[in-house]
């Protein structure tokens, strides 16, 4: 019984080492993926827009406080929709 649970925990051991790169290769696409700047552009807004969205969420990201301070609308706009996407950490 203890040779079986030996290789049993060997195997398991040997098929999460080769899958473990495959997985932080996937995390790092997911969290890339979900980058303010590839967001925000895929949004289909203007450059005002998009320029909002990120300064927004870059700011909620950084705990700074909420400023939509921009030259049109649409940068305010954006900033709101950026600011909700972020995360104080």
């Amino acid at each position: 019984m203890n040779a079986r649970t030996g290789i049993l925990v060997i195997a398991l051991e040997v098929v999460s080492l080769a899958l473990a790169p495959t997985l932080i290769i996937n995390q790092s696409a997911d969290a890339q993926s979900l980058s303010s700047k590839g967001w925000c552009e895929s949004q289909g807004k203007s450059i005002n827009w998009v320029n909002g969205c990120k300064n927004g969420w870059y700011d909620h990201d950084h705990c700074w406080s909420y400023d939509p301070d921009g030259e049109s609308n649409a940068f305010y706009n954006g900033y709101k929709i950026g600011w909700k996407k972020g995360h104080c950490k």
